[in-house]
């Protein structure tokens, strides 16, 4: 589903700067997630990190300007792959942190994975734009994790999901967080902008407004 929803924004992202029929020319690797979990799941992060970069070497030589990853759990391994590559990677995390800057807030809720709550790999970057980030307790991250992948990823938005979602935002609200971050693309299907108590800065908004703003820029 991450994948779809990048596909839908960027074409709309396009379309909505060059009018008429334009949409986005971008070429498209698709992996099949449950190898890639697979290993994550194993703590084989370095077979893991090597087909995600092998991936993005393809996508490089078929003549790609720019590497976007369609999901936050993978940017775990973008140091590794940028190195790998000569054409720029677009980082999530590095692309939402510039917006929570903008809007002037420094605490942040992040919600995702728990490879993304739990790995520095974003957090350290909302660290290098001074933002603070808090993330759920243990009972709230373990709920989160398997809503992700026993509801959400599978196209089922539950009311009582939804609620639980803002009694955990509430909470992390109370804890000082003045916006919340949405680290996995079906969020945003589950809740909108007025079901939270305070902003929302969807991830995958962010990462593909982002990625269209350089294709256009080139």
């Amino acid at each position: 589903m991450p994948t779809s929803i990048y596909y839908k924004t960027l074409n709309q992202l396009t379309n909505q700067q060059l009018g008429s029929a334009h949409s986005s020319k971008l070429l498209l690797y698709s992996v099949d997630f449950e190898e890639f979990s697979s290993l994550q799941n194993a703590g084989d992060l370095d077979a893991a990190g090597k087909m995600l970069s092998g991936i993005a070497i393809q996508l490089e030589n078929a003549g790609a300007d720019c590497i976007v990853m369609c999901a936050n759990t993978v940017h775990l391994f973008a140091d590794s792959i940028r190195q790998r590559i000569k054409i720029p990677l677009l980082h999530s995390a590095e692309e939402t942190a510039k917006e929570i800057v903008k809007q002037k807030i420094n605490k942040v809720a992040l919600l995702g994975t728990k490879f993304t709550m739990e790995h520095p790999f974003f957090k350290d970057r909302l660290s290098q734009l001074g933002i603070d980030t808090i993330i759920p307790d243990e009972t709230d991250k373990d709920y989160i994790h398997a809503s992700i992948f026993n509801e959400l990823t599978k196209g089922i938005f539950k009311d009582e999901t939804k609620n639980k979602y803002i009694e955990i935002i509430d909470k992390l609200k109370s804890c000082g967080a003045e916006g919340v971050v949405f680290g996995s693309a079906e969020f945003s299907i589950l809740l909108g902008p007025t079901d939270c108590s305070i902003p929302i800065f969807d991830t995958i908004a962010i990462h593909s407004k982002a990625a269209v703003d350089f294709a256009l820029s080139k």
